[in-house]
């Protein structure tokens, strides 16, 4: 059931991204994490 909740909790969170802001924030958290896995496996 937590499963569930969580995969409805992000499934929420990317509606209202792409609604209200135009996946703003989305497009930040996967720059960030693009360049967190580059550093981590030193490719540029």
């Amino acid at each position: 059931m937590r499963y569930v909740i969580v995969i409805a909790a992000i499934a929420f969170f990317l509606i209202w991204d792409g609604l209200y802001n135009q996946g703003r924030y989305l497009d930040t958290t996967v720059r960030s994490v693009s360049h967190v896995v580059r550093l981590i496996t030193g490719k540029i």
